[in-house]
């Protein structure tokens, strides 16, 4: 059986990688920096506890609301146009947060996080499946995580970055800055943080101003007939494909349980938990290699099975060695490393020109980011334990969908030009 190929020369390539893994890279950054200055935003717009959530409700459910209208527009646009439209978008965001910091303006602030969050939601749509697609299908969850390690790349580096122009803002050596606690950091820092975005801001656009002129190969998957075996002879829709819809319940647990135990990790020690986003990254570049040798579903129902039973021994740690649970829990990220582009690239095989509208219902259902951990949290005043068996619900579902829920029967009439999505 062939695949989607496009022919392009081996420099075209290159810099077609180039690309990907700048989008990648600074989605990751945004994403983190945001959660990096979180203290910072309490400051300089003196929020309440109840009213600072509002920044994580607001980033998480921008997935909920743009995500299926970010893959029809793709699907009129194109590719090229769709990733530009959401990388100014994004751009915007910048220069919006900018705004807003500087004259304290809190709601604005929440428009500028929506920009944002608007623009790497239409990333995800469109980026993802566009590297899922750019090649062999056996190579596809390889060629994700690679690029996804970028994304890590970012989300690891960008505090640093960000803390070494914040320095030089100020006039404060960075090494004096590392040394302050984070409310101290937050407190000298909060002035200056609007000239961050603004310089993130100038970067994107001369970044989108080369991104006009690059090519970048279209791939047309409207004709393409999906793989699944389907009885009914009802018009078909995404959601009729279990693969998919199973991939996006998937996806909920995962991002959900991912940002939960980022969250444990920062009740016990921030300074710390940076190293479950280390391993992750690291477990993306290890990942990457193995996935060229390890079917993806096999291998992420792996990794999925091993997170849960390392939270189950957390459950059973006796009290003397309960403080190596949070080395534990740190090193699920390593595992975790995998799980999202081996879920997206399970979830679109098959859907054909269905492809567009199943990449956005999966990064449409990275709610879950918000959801999970807030019923994670309530759950933890009450027993740490309780809340921690929501998350290995997550990993055991996840476990499930890899080994045995991405799997379908697929159609009697396939011959060897038929085009895998």
């Amino acid at each position: 059986m062939k695949v989607l190929s496009i022919q392009i020369s081996p420099k075209q390539r290159l810099v077609l990688i180039f690309v990907m893994a700048v989008l990648f890279f600074m989605w990751g950054l945004l994403t983190n920096l945001n959660l990096f200055l979180y203290q910072h935003f309490k400051v300089v717009f003196n929020l309440s506890y109840s009213v600072s959530t509002l920044i994580n409700l607001t980033f998480f459910c921008t997935y909920l609301i743009v995500s299926l209208q970010a893959g029809s527009m793709i699907g009129r646009v194109g590719y090229k146009k769709g990733i530009l439209i959401g990388w100014l978008l994004a751009c915007a965001g910048c220069f919006l947060f900018f705004l807003s910091i500087h004259f304290h303006i809190y709601y604005l602030f929440l428009v500028a996080l929506f920009f944002m969050a608007a623009g790497i939601t239409i990333l995800q749509v469109g980026a993802n499946l566009y590297v899922v697609l750019l090649g062999d299908v056996e190579k596809a969850a390889s060629r994700l995580v690679l690029t996804q390690a970028f994304n890590s790349l970012g989300a690891v580096v960008g505090p640093i970055i960000s803390l070494k122009i914040l320095s030089q803002f100020i006039n404060i050596p960075y090494n004096a800055l590392t040394e302050l606690s984070v409310i101290d950091k937050a407190n000298i820092e909060a002035p200056y943080i609007n000239l961050l975005y603004l310089f993130f801001g100038i970067l994107m656009v001369l970044f989108a101003i080369f991104l006009m002129f690059m090519y970048l190969p279209e791939i047309d998957t409207h004709l393409l007939e999906p793989l699944n075996k389907i009885a009914s002879r009802r018009k078909r829709h995404v959601m009729h494909f279990s693969q998919l819809r199973l991939g996006a319940f998937a996806i909920f647990a995962y991002v959900g349980a991912e940002v939960a135990l980022a969250s444990y990790l920062d009740d016990f020690s921030p300074e710390h938990a940076k190293y479950y986003w280390i391993l992750a990254m690291v477990g993306r570049f290890i990942g990457a290699f193995l996935l060229l040798y390890v079917p993806t579903n096999k291998a992420l129902g792996f990794v999925a099975a091993s997170s849960a039973i390392l939270l189950i021994i957390t459950i059973f740690v006796p009290e003397e060695y309960v403080q190596y649970n949070f080395y534990i829990v740190m090193g699920i990220g390593l595992f975790n490393s995998i799980m999202f582009p081996s879920i997206f690239t399970l979830g679109v095989n098959g859907l054909g020109k269905f492809s567009l509208d199943g990449s956005a219902v999966l990064i449409m259902f990275i709610v879950g980011g918000a959801i999970i951990p807030f019923n994670v949290r309530n759950f933890a005043y009450v027993n740490y334990n309780l809340a921690l068996l929501i998350v290995i619900i997550c990993y055991v579902y996840i476990s499930l969908y890899g080994y045995r829920f991405s799997q379908f029967v697929k159609r009697d009439d396939l011959n060897d030009d038929e085009i895998l999505a």
